[in-house]
């Protein structure tokens, strides 16, 4: 699991405190910038998950800016604006800029949180993505983003070890720690479309990176970290023929 990374641009620290309390407590990696010299340093450096924008930064319109600046290096991050300007002509310079979500301060909490969600959901969900519903996560290229308790989580999908069933949810069994999404075996394996992840029994899905040793004659598969999964013969004979090392 990873947490979400978030970038903050906020001049004015008692509200930027405010803010990163509140992400943090809810499982964001939050790293804030006071001008868009600092913001365009850390995109360079690293990658983020959302930015959120205020507008006004020693009294300057920067965050539209800013935001202008993204969109012009096509820069896919989402990104909101969180800010105390209600003039309506700033609003519409603002939304040229096509942001997810336009909050007012003083801002309620959870509007914030639930804006965040959604403005994640909004820019990774595909045709046949996982929604956001209780347990359940959006899937991108290389992460899955799962409701988790009381945030979203990132969960790289390489460090999924096996996915197996437990009643009407999968499974995502990590090194550190597992995840429930509400969804079919079926259904995931197809979104995921990744060739590293086998299934070798009705209920299991097994990522190939993960496999430490296979006895077929005892239908036993053994884990880098020494987890047993069941090998069901319906499935091994595929996987012997898909898998050139057997021939």
């Amino acid at each position: 699991m990873k947490n979400l990374r978030l970038l903050l641009l906020e001049d004015l620290d008692n509200e930027a405190k405010d803010v990163i309390e509140l992400l943090e407590g809810d499982g964001y990696e939050v790293v804030r910038v006071k001008n868009c010299i600092e913001a365009e340093k850390e995109l360079k450096n690293r990658f983020f998950d959302i930015i959120i924008l205020d507008i006004m930064i020693e009294g300057k319109p920067e965050g539209i800016e800013f935001a202008q600046r993204i969109n012009r290096e096509g820069i896919n991050i989402p990104f909101l604006f969180l800010t105390s300007m209600q003039s309506k002509e700033v609003f519409d310079e603002a939304k040229l800029t096509n942001p997810l979500v336009y909050l007012l301060k003083p801002y309620n909490k959870l509007e914030l949180l639930y804006s965040l969600e959604l403005a994640i959901e909004s820019c990774y969900q595909q045709d046949n993505s996982i929604s956001f519903d209780t347990d359940n996560g959006v899937l991108s290229p290389k992460y899955l983003f799962i409701k988790h308790k009381r945030s979203v989580v990132k969960v790289d999908v390489d460090a999924i070890n096996y996915i197996d069933v437990k009643e009407k949810y999968c499974n995502l069994q990590c090194d550190e720690g597992r995840y429930l999404i509400k969804l079919s075996l079926v259904k995931l394996k197809e979104m995921l479309n990744n060739d590293d992840f086998k299934q070798v029994h009705r209920n299991y899905l097994v990522n190939m990176k993960s496999i430490k040793e296979i006895y077929l004659e005892d239908n036993l598969i053994i884990l880098n970290n020494l987890e047993k999964i069941p090998f069901s013969e319906r499935y091994k004979n595929s996987f012997v023929r898909d898998n050139t090392i057997f021939r």
